[in-house]
């Protein structure tokens, strides 16, 4: 699931240069399977529909509300690369019931003075703990590349701190995990980022329940091995067998390995997990 960059986006809430910042309310990472399935499909789709910007969220009647939901349909189709129906199809419908990351795909930001908003430009981050499913050292490489995206084009820099308070505190957790959000176990939620400012505002929180990954399969570092610390390649055939992940196949010593390209068969390079 990359959604690291996306919360980066959230928990930086402003463009130096226009002054532009995230409302106070904090910016949940969810998919639609938490909406009540006793909806009918329109209305499920109207949640859909406000909940990541295609309309607003004052309520509409009659033919007006009619007409934004057919363009906000519209939209959400060109987004998705379906045909631009205007109408909520089976094809539609199917594509908002996917897990996805829950920054809004219309971004409504208001400007005015007393918008939240970093008051410094260095901006500092820690990395409280990680997932278990990726190597530490991915986990810090991805973050440091996605704040870099903005350091590359905004006067914003980012300095890691390894102790103490940092401006984003960025942990994983399960459920209760220490504010008043809790996640709710693997899928559906899937992780919430605070716009700046104050204690838990510019945090960002990662469901630990769910499996975390870049690209495909485990993302995962070797060590030993002859492949000088190369990452592990997902799938690899072995055997003329193909693995998703690492595996104790072929060894006595029960030791968990993995082939760091397509064919262990072919290449004979490998790396323990």
């Amino acid at each position: 699931m990359r959604c690291f960059a996306l919360v980066v986006c959230l928990i930086l809430g402003v463009s130096v240069q226009n002054g532009w910042s995230l409302p106070v309310k904090s910016v949940f990472v969810t998919f639609p399977g938490d909406i009540i399935r006793n909806m009918t499909d329109m209305e499920l789709a109207e949640n859909y529909l406000k909940r990541f910007g295609y309309i607003d969220t004052l309520q509409r009647s009659g033919f007006q509300s009619i007409v934004s939901t057919e363009k906000a349909l519209r939209r959400l189709q060109r987004q998705l690369g379906l045909e631009e129906t205007g109408e909520l199809n089976k094809e539609t419908l199917e594509a908002m019931n996917q897990p996805r990351c829950g920054v809004p795909d219309v971004a409504n930001y208001q400007t005015f003075d007393r918008d939240l908003k970093w008051d410094h430009s260095d901006v500092t981050y820690r990395i409280q703990n990680y997932s278990p499913d990726m190597d530490s050292s991915l986990i810090d490489d991805a973050f440091a590349r996605a704040f870099k995206v903005w350091s590359d084009v905004t006067p914003l820099s980012f300095t890691r701190l390894f102790e103490g308070t940092a401006d984003i505190m960025i942990s994983f957790g399960k459920t209760d995990h220490g504010d008043p959000y809790p996640f709710d176990g693997k899928d559906g939620l899937l992780a919430h980022a605070y716009p700046p400012g104050e204690g838990v505002q510019g945090d960002a929180h990662f469901d630990d329940d769910e499996f975390w990954t870049l690209g495909k399969g485990p993302a995962v570092k070797t060590r030993y091995g002859n492949a000088n610390d190369a990452m592990c390649h997902f799938p690899f055939t072995f055997e003329g067998k193909s693995y998703t992940t690492c595996t104790t196949e072929g060894r006595t010593d029960n030791l968990p390995w993995c082939a760091t390209t397509a064919s262990y068969d072919a290449d004979k390079e490998y790396g323990f997990c």
